[in-house]
């Protein structure tokens, strides 16, 4: 595949990808003005099993379809590439429909002894069908993904998006006044229904492609092994980061219980940070995970001619402008967390979670890409092991300290593991690697960039305030924020104009 063709379609899937992310940001705004925290927590305990059982009906096919199609048709063994997908939607068929079994025939199990919630078992049962749909659509994507064809899924997962959304609301005022149950359970059917959909499409693309028109003479292998061989590695580890974030969200409002709060406060708690909180702290980072998507093909390439010179020098431009990121939405949600959960959720209590929170923003950025440049280097086993040792220190903290100091024993966990995950990926990218870490320019000279803009964004803001109405006043004080970081790090030379050019170069040549 050429190297343009990679980048333009890197290009392609990361305007998707933002674009569903936009999309999913405001329609997440919704769910949380119409379900409450406790409805957000709710939902997030229900998703937390399905993405489990997401994992064991899905993982690794996609990735082994996508390679093995690649190589098939770089050798010319057409008959084996139509064996791939043929043979992996088999697999696939099975993975799902053994997937939706179990959740459908032990969802009162699942949320009675396992969730703590009974009130998540309907919902789970409205997903069950999903898994087997899922599974096989996930094929005929990594189909596309091995042509390079990355605009079929492209369009389709945005139009999945659309059609959940719209499909949500529609039912929403029907069942919401039921009960915070059958509010899930609308959703659950919306997600079902984008399933379906996408499965559709994906398979009326793929009938309609003309690379599915293969013509061999050769009577193709049996190619079971060797996806088995790619995908069961992936799955493994796959499967045991699930089964960890699972335990770690499932406990999370079992201790509060423990600690003494009712069960609506403890879901409520839990629904104000995975749902509303974290999702508004991430969303800055879609620019960012762009990034990441582009720097993978880039660094890899290089780093597979051994060009050591250039991967370093791209590593570092983007480690730069992840810290520098990372420090500036640190100055936003620090200067304006309750201005900005009132104009998002109409929430106060959120804003000094959001407060409170946002000093580990860096660390969350840093880890998104740093984990991205270790994969770009093959790193992929160090990231499985920090992820793992990340999640038993969080659980342990979550099971022993929860029931003793409550919520802050949780925000104590989140920070301390995500500090920690991120000096762990760290060292290992400098085992690998030949960057320097900038503490000065990347660290230090951003601090006092981001501290001075902040007090003169806030007086900016009350002076606003007075004039203009909250959200004017708010986007006006955060552009003026955000320019003078910039002219801070121009000024203090943390940043150069021409590194702007030369990641850019680094990244597109």
């Amino acid at each position: 595949m050429k190297k343009e063709k990679i980048i333009i379609g890197t290009l392609i899937l990361t305007v998707a990808t933002t674009s569903v992310r936009f999309i999913g940001m405001f329609f997440r705004i919704y769910l949380a003005g119409t379900l409450g925290a406790e409805g957000m927590g709710l939902y997030q305990l229900i998703l937390s099993f399905y993405f489990l059982m997401v994992t064991f009906a899905t993982s690794g096919i996609r990735v082994a379809i996508s390679k093995l199609i690649s190589e098939e048709i770089a050798l010319g063994n057409y008959a084996n590439a139509k064996n791939v997908l043929r043979q992996a939607v088999g697999l696939s068929l099975f993975t799902g429909i053994t997937a939706g079994v179990i959740l459908y025939f032990f969802a009162p199990y699942i949320g009675s002894n396992i969730l703590n919630d009974e009130r998540t078992i309907l919902p789970l049962l409205y997903l069950a069908p999903s898994l087997p749909i899922m599974a096989i659509s996930n094929c005929y994507k990594g189909y596309f993904y091995a042509l390079g064809k990355v605009s079929q899924p492209s369009i389709i997962q945005i139009i999945e998006q659309l059609t959940r959304i719209s499909l949500i609301i529609f039912l929403m005022d029907y069942y919401l006044p039921k009960g915070l149950e059958y509010g899930c359970v609308a959703i659950a059917i919306g997600m079902t229904a984008e399933e379906i959909i996408a499965l559709f499409l994906i398979w009326f693309l793929y009938i309609c492609d003309k690379k599915a028109k293969w013509k061999s003479n050769k009577k193709g292998n049996n190619m079971i092994i060797k996806i088995l061989s790619i995908s069961l590695p992936i799955s493994g580890t796959s499967y045991l980061n699930s089964i960890l974030r699972t335990v770690e969200n499932t406990l999370i409002p079992v201790r509060l219980l423990l600690y003494g709060l009712s069960s609506e406060m403890a879901i409520s708690l839990y629904g104000m940070v995975k749902g509303m909180v974290l999702p508004i702290l991430f969303f800055p980072s879609s620019i960012l995970t762009s990034l990441s998507s582009i720097l993978i093909p880039s660094v890899a390439g290089d780093n597979a001619v051994s060009n050591e010179k250039r991967v370093s020098r791209t590593l570092s431009q983007v480690l730069h402008f992840t810290a520098i990121s990372g420090i500036l939405v640190v100055a936003v949600f620090v200067a304006f967390p309750n201005e900005i959960a009132l104009a998002v959720y109409k929430d106060s209590q959120v804003g000094i979670m959001i407060k409170i929170i946002s000093y580990v923003c860096p660390f969350m950025y840093l880890n998104m890409v740093i984990s991205s440049m270790l994969n770009a280097l093959g790193e992929q086993f160090s990231s499985f092991k920090v992820n793992i040792i990340e999640s038993i220190l969080k659980i342990s903290i979550v099971y022993f300290f929860v029931p003793i100091y409550g919520f802050k024993a949780y925000l104590f966990a989140l920070f301390i593991t995500t500090i920690l995950n991120t000096i762990l990926y760290l060292i290992r990218l400098l085992q690998v690697s030949c960057i320097l870490f900038d503490v000065s320019n990347w660290i230090f000279k951003p601090i006092i960039a981001a501290a001075i803009a902040l007090v003169i964004s806030k007086y900016s803001f009350s002076l606003f305030i007075r004039n203009s109405g909250n959200i004017i006043s708010l986007i006006s004080s955060i552009i003026i924020l955000c320019l003078l970081y910039l002219m801070g790090l121009i000024v203090s030379k943390s940043v150069r104009l021409d590194s702007i050019y030369e990641m850019k170069k680094s990244l597109f040549r």
